[in-house]
């Protein structure tokens, strides 16, 4: 308009030309020549223009531009000296997201995706809290559990990403700092650089803790588990090699007396592996851990004859009924010629495992997904579903055990104390009125202290009895 051409490119500039100087220009003999824009704006780095659409407004110079990197910009394209600056209206993801967790200790949750950032978003205003972009895409994100994160008050945030590094963000919220002085602190979240290793040659596709929070493991489908041990500096233990891409990992529960890592694989097998012992490393040449205790396991699809079983017994059925209906109606029943069987298929390449975890010492939940299935994602959701339901309730009724029987060992011992406390004062009563204690218990307090002193006069320690 007003004879002057605008363009916008995938740079993050938008830039005005004189048509006139366009239609009126001259080339060489390569139908080539050069031309200097009237004005020029740049949006920002990491911007990937590719629509914009004029304000309603009379007389605006205000123009709103689609970013594809995942943001809506707001921009004054009057250019004079008080032009305001681009502003950023809305962003998001683009793309897929490939992680997402939420934080076990806040209304937090963090995603990350291709497009190269990390979010945080408050879930319970809904409201993006921080974003910060890599030159890489994320590929998988967690919360470092509370015995890890208890010094970081925001919480500290693990991403892969498809470059194979590892980086450890430390959200930072001055919102949330004590008040010093009636001081109100002041700035928005940031996620802070804590520490970034590259342990793997691809993608990271899993991370984990063990109970404890002093042992972190990373997968990749580089075809490696590397582990870390936990600190101020997350320090390389070593790594381990497994026969196909790293799907999921899953440490063993408090439950158990040994800490082992499951390790799933994309090509339907799983590793068990004992948590390996730091000190035994450090004098190692290599970062190879070729001599950690190693149990393997493969899968292959059973699908076809679990069918084949459904279809023998439901044809068993439908004889039986119609051996029954035959004697009510006192009809001679001829021998029918039976359809073959379907065949039991095993297909070479088995369905890819999805997520599993332990259930109790020695066995193990997996998920598969099936290869065939047409709606992909909608299969991922609902293995991903039950078998979350089915950890959930196993982890909860172990501690409803743990629970029960603490109270009936808390129970047994009170029992065996008051039974003590009774023959104590039997026996005081049996003394002489001389050497026998008398107190005047006018309060529960009171009497608490005078069995105490009670006890303490006959030699027992109060220690052998910790209710």
């Amino acid at each position: 308009e007003d004879g002057q051409l605008m363009t916008m490119g995938t740079d993050g500039a938008v830039r005005v030309w004189d048509i006139e100087n366009i239609v009126t220009a001259e080339g060489d003999e390569s139908r080539r020549f050069e031309l200097e824009p009237m004005n020029e704006l740049m949006v920002g780095h990491h911007v990937c223009l590719t629509s914009m659409v004029k304000s309603s407004q009379p007389d605006s110079f205000i123009w709103f531009a689609q970013d594809s990197s995942g943001a809506i910009w707001k921009l004054d394209l009057s250019f004079t000296n008080t032009t305001l600056d681009p502003e950023c209206l809305f962003s998001f993801h683009a793309g897929p997201i490939t992680g997402l967790d939420v934080s076990n200790k806040s209304y937090l949750m963090a995603t990350t995706a291709l497009n190269r950032s990390v979010s945080v978003f408050d879930f319970l205003t809904n409201r993006e809290l921080t974003s910060s972009r890599f030159n890489q895409g994320g590929t998988v994100i967690s919360w470092a559990p509370h015995v890890v994160s208890v010094t970081h008050r925001g919480g500290l945030l693990v991403t892969g990403f498809e470059d194979g590094v590892i980086r450890l963000l430390e959200l930072y919220d001055p919102q949330k700092l004590p008040l010093v002085s009636g001081r109100h602190p002041k700035g928005d979240a940031k996620l802070r650089l804590k520490q970034a290793f590259k342990p793997h040659n691809a993608s990271v596709t899993a991370v984990a803790y063990d109970q404890s929070g002093k042992m972190f493991a990373t997968g990749s489908s580089d075809c490696t588990v590397f582990f870390f041990t936990v600190g101020e500096k997350y320090n390389p233990v070593g790594f381990f090699r497994v026969p196909g891409p790293v799907q999921a990992l899953e440490w063993s529960s408090r439950f158990y007396k040994e800490n082992r890592l499951l390790i799933l694989c994309q090509s339907s097998q799983v590793f068990e592996v004992h948590s390996p012992n730091p000190e035994s490393q450090k004098n190692a040449k290599t970062y190879h851990l070729a001599n950690l205790p190693t149990r393997s396991f493969k899968f292959r699809s059973i699908k076809s004859r679990i069918k084949r079983e459904d279809e023998i017994a439901r044809r068993q059925a439908l004889k039986e009924l119609k051996e029954k209906e035959s004697k009510q109606q006192h009809i001679m029943q001829y021998k029918e010629e039976e359809e073959e069987l379907p065949p039991i298929y095993i297909p070479d390449h088995p369905s890819r495992l999805y997520c599993g975890f332990y259930s109790q010492p020695d066995q193990f939940w997996l998920s598969m997904v099936h290869t065939h299935t047409k709606n992909q994602k909608d299969s991922d959701l609902c293995s991903y579903s039950v078998l979350e339901t089915a950890r959930q309730k196993l982890e909860k009724d172990c501690l409803r055990r743990e629970a029960e029987q603490k109270m009936v060992a808390k129970r047994k011992m009170l029992s065996q104390l008051q039974q003590r406390s009774k023959e104590l004062l039997s026996h005081n009563q049996s003394l002489p009125e001389h050497v026998r204690l008398m107190p005047s218990v006018q309060t529960h307090t009171q009497l608490v202290h005078f069995t105490c002193h009670l006890w303490l006069s006959f030699g027992i320690r109060l220690k052998d009895y910790p209710i």
